[in-house]
């Protein structure tokens, strides 16, 4: 199957945004063909013509084609990994100016509600209330294109410590609860056991429990239920959780952890989304020494599990 995606020229050529005769599949198939053709060809030559000179011509030849399609190839994959340096460089810029203006908008708001809203009549209050929550929501899209570029560049630094998960668990249940009574969503938390300390990056390990619980908050229907697990297992404290939400189509579940990729149900059902959360949330198990994976069943539900090292 890998085999067959590596040399899907349509695929890739969309992928990497160019020609099909430009990718580097297509130039490796080229280069063997020509490789072998001339092979064949020096074959039959060596066969009529006993002449060193010739022989040594035909293989010079054949070693200068060969040159020529190698460095053709380097040269198709230096322009593309300089095209992909120069977008998470402008990513990253664009990101770090965004954040200082979307921050101010959010704090001047706040304001507004806390100290201000007495003054403001019901109408203003909510037009003010918006505003603070569309800059939520961009600020979380900015630190997501953020973790991103990092993540691709290999500049992600997790600052591992002794962590109590259970109490970030807590917290972000509280968080969602707004949103889930909203829905008329069950949200159950069951610990089996005495929870041990994880070692991770506090702050990381809340971005990814966040987006696993938000998913499920989102992607269940109204009067769903939510199943929080977390209990010890081998060396490793196990998260779980599971949904009876719109699950995950069968053929598109390998592409769950890609980037940007969003399920077609999950974007017909809930239109607000990046396809960020699951790379994002991914990579940061990984890198803290656990793992990550999920069953799910479309219009059935969707159960993600994580683990993680105990301290």
């Amino acid at each position: 199957m890998k085999i067959t995606n590596d040399f899907d020229l349509k695929k890739q050529a969309e992928e990497l945004g160019v020609s099909v005769w430009r990718t580097p599949s297509f130039l490796f198939i080229v280069m063997g063909i020509i490789i072998v053709s001339a092979m064949t060809a020096i074959y039959f030559i060596s066969k009529e013509y006993d002449q060193p000179e010739i022989l040594i011509g035909a293989e010079s030849l054949v070693v200068i084609v060969i040159f020529i399609i190698g460095n053709s190839i380097i040269k198709q994959v230096e322009e593309m990994a300089k095209l992909n340096k120069l977008k998470s460089e402008f990513v990253s810029v664009a990101s770090h100016q965004l954040r200082t203006p979307l921050s101010a908008i959010r704090w001047e708001t706040e304001l507004l509600l806390s100290k201000l809203g007495s003054g403001m009549d019901e109408k203003q209050c909510k037009s003010v209330a918006t505003i603070n929550t569309l800059a939520t929501r961009m600020t979380r899209l900015v630190n997501d294109l953020l973790d991103v570029t990092k993540i691709d560049q290999g500049r992600m630094v997790l600052r591992k410590e002794a962590v109590d998960v259970s109490k970030i668990i807590n917290e972000s249940v509280e968080d969602l609860l707004p949103l889930a009574k909203a829905k008329n969503l069950q949200i159950m938390v069951n610990k089996k056991g005495e929870i041990k300390e994880i070692i991770a990056d506090s702050a990381r390990i809340r971005v990814v429990i966040e987006n696993l619980l938000s998913n499920s908050v989102k992607y269940t229907r109204t009067r769903g239920r939510i199943e929080v697990e977390l209990f010890n297992s081998d060396g490793f404290v196990v998260f779980s959780i599971k949904d009876d939400g719109v699950g995950i189509p069968a053929e598109q579940q390998k592409q769950v952890f890609s980037k940007f990729f969003r399920s077609d149900n999950a974007v017909r059902y809930q239109t607000d989304g990046t396809g960020l959360g699951l790379y994002i949330a991914k990579n940061i198990v990984e890198q803290s020494g656990g793992k990550i994976w999920f069953q799910s069943k479309e219009d059935t539900g969707t159960v993600f599990n994580f683990s993680l090292p105990m301290a």
